[in-house]
């Protein structure tokens, strides 16, 4: 079994904390960005089964993060506390803050069901 690797894109360092460690207890590798610009830079380096991307971050859109996320076959998942701004990005997968780690988990073993 490959082990799956996860780029949590979270500006909010409690939040991104707490999913890396979620992750990281479900047996999945994580690491964390806390902008568009150090993700861009991650994504380009490293192979990513999936990006956990806020949509809300300090240096700007994270458009151009999820198409390249979405080139390299990385599943991407959303989260905002904007309900209005995640309807945007649908058919993604989206999770409204703040959300439950259970939730989160289901998000997770749909996009990488051998999590």
């Amino acid at each position: 079994m490959t082990q799956i690797s996860a780029l949590i894109v979270e500006d909010e360092a409690t939040i991104a904390e707490l999913v890396a460690t979620m992750l990281e207890a479900n047996g999945i590798h994580a690491t964390i960005s806390p902008d568009v610009a150090d993700a861009m830079q991650r994504i380009g380096t490293t192979r990513f089964t999936l990006a956990l991307v806020d949509l809300t971050l300090p240096d700007g859109d994270p458009d151009a993060l999820i198409a390249t996320a979405q080139a390299q076959g990385c599943h991407v998942i959303v989260m905002s506390g904007d309900p209005d701004r995640l309807a945007g990005y649908a058919p993604l997968p989206l999770l409204e803050k703040p959300f439950r780690m259970k939730a989160l988990l289901e998000q997770v073993r749909q996009v990488a069901p051998a999590a």
